[in-house]
């Protein structure tokens, strides 16, 4: 009677163990095909700690300066390159680089435009999507600008996944449901707006508008998708009036961007089972190149330049890395498969090119690529499903833990020579932002702001 009052016991201990785990833990979608356990979801902090905070800290807008030239504006910095080309702090201390500042945030995959000492990003509270601006300072609101939308979805969550672009004192910022907004970036004040998926009636991707607006000249770039001959939309970028809309195909999730071929600028853009460069001052086609990747067929990672006419394209789910040659007969383009390679394939990240040769996220390891022929120099420690950006000579690599990784960008040899927690535990894909020596990260929980400035230039005030 003892022992099968014993195995009763045992039984109900192990049953209200289990559902005491499963009540205290949950599942979260990280990136790999295995969800990972954590105590609580990633995207439900306190909107009522948030706004408590930011009634305390928010101050009238002050113009101080991080850097004299705005440099950090738009999605992955200079032409969405992930480069940054000023000097940094690479000899980190123990424990990483020094903490100017830490902010709460809502949710959102989100990163950061940068612009007269404001930082400018979207983020979700409750049932609105917010666009905000942060003194860069000591990251105190300056102003905010919430509408109504709501996104969420399993494997991502809640929020907005695009990141504002700055342009001459306007803010372009486009929320997961296709909401366009220009603002004023020094007041927050609304100069007009479109969603361009309604005007075409065209779906939300899965996952949710995720490509940033770009600006070329006086142009507005959009690509919603469309099946009128107006997938790609240009608009004026003062008032939203429409210049030129064209091409066929499905929206995805990675950026347009500007890349010069043979003296003359291409608009490389990625449309469901294709990549295709256009004349940006009139939508002209140059070239179109099949780009079908396994699985959802919907493109993720940036093309990313080798010279003057060579580029990368790459993505996960298999597909790998495949470079190629733009050529020009007479006033044509075509392209030329170089070389492909399974030895990156990039699902959330992109590459970064540096004197020949390609350091990029292969799943979830790094590696580093020879881009004349694609063959495999190295291949480094597993940072999760993280974002990479360079800065003198290195490697910056947010992991999707909050972890920040300091790797020098050697062909030879696979270099770490940092690693620490910069964010505070949550889901991390937002790209990481730099501007002034200043580093901005964030997730779906806070921002930091940390120093990275050289060594002489370390002590001296933000501003």
């Amino acid at each position: 009677m003892k022992l099968v009052f014993k195995k009763v016991l045992v039984y109900t201990l192990v049953i209200l163990s289990a559902l005491l785990w499963t009540a205290c833990n949950h599942l979260e979608w990280r990136g790999s095909a295995i969800p990972k356990l954590v105590w609580s979801k990633s995207d439900r902090i306190s909107i009522k700690d948030i706004q408590s905070e930011r009634s305390i800290n928010s101050v009238p807008y002050q113009n101080k300066l991080l850097s004299s030239t705005p440099y950090w504006t738009q999605f992955r910095g200079p032409n969405s390159e992930g480069q940054y080309n000023q000097e940094i702090l690479v000899d980190w201390p123990e424990g990483g680089p020094k903490l100017v500042w830490k902010k709460l945030i809502g949710s959102g995959h989100s990163s950061f435009s940068i612009a007269n000492g404001s930082l400018f990003t979207i983020e979700q509270q409750d049932e609105e999507e917010v666009v905000v601006a942060f003194s860069t300072r000591n990251g105190k609101l300056i102003w905010k600008y919430p509408y109504n939308a709501k996104f969420e979805e399993y494997f991502g969550g809640i929020g907005p996944r695009s990141t504002p672009t700055w342009s001459n004192d306007k803010i372009y910022s486009l929320g997961a449901e296709g909401d366009l907004k220009c603002l004023n970036s020094l007041t927050g004040k609304l100069l007009w707006e479109l969603n361009a998926n309604e005007t075409n009636n065209t779906e939300i991707p899965y996952w949710g508008v995720s490509y940033s607006p770009i600006v070329y000249k006086d142009l507005l770039i959009l690509c919603p998708g469309g099946e009128n001959n107006n997938a790609i939309m240009a608009l004026n970028k003062d008032n939203g009036e429409l210049i030129w809309s064209k091409h066929n195909g499905k929206q995805v999730y990675s950026t347009p961007i500007i890349f010069n071929f043979h003296n003359t600028d291409h608009l490389i853009i990625a449309l469901e089972g294709k990549i295709i460069s256009i004349n940006p001052e009139n939508g002209d086609l140059y070239w179109s190149h099949n780009w079908k990747i396994t699985m959802n067929n919907n493109n993720i990672s940036q093309p990313t330049k080798l010279s003057k006419d060579q580029m990368l394209i790459s993505a996960g789910y298999g597909t790998g890395a495949e470079a190629l040659a733009i050529i020009k007969d007479g006033d044509k383009y075509n392209t030329k498969t170089l070389w492909k390679s399974k030895r990156l394939k990039t699902k959330f990240s992109s590459p970064i090119y540096k004197n020949g040769f390609i350091y990029g996220l292969n799943e979830n390891r790094l590696v580093c690529i020879d881009s004349i022929d694609g063959s495999l120099k190295w291949t480094g420690n597993k940072y999760g499903y993280g974002q990479i950006i360079s800065a003198s000579d290195h490697l910056l690599i947010l992991g999707d833990s909050g972890d920040l990784s300091l790797v020098k960008m050697n062909p030879e040899k696979f270099i770490e020579k940092a690693n620490y927690k910069a964010l505070k535990g949550g889901r991390t894909w937002n790209y990481p932002a730099l501007s002034g020596g200043f580093l901005f990260l964030r997730n779906s929980h806070e921002i930091v702001c940390y120093d990275l400035r050289p060594s002489k230039l370390n002590n001296k005030d933000i501003h």
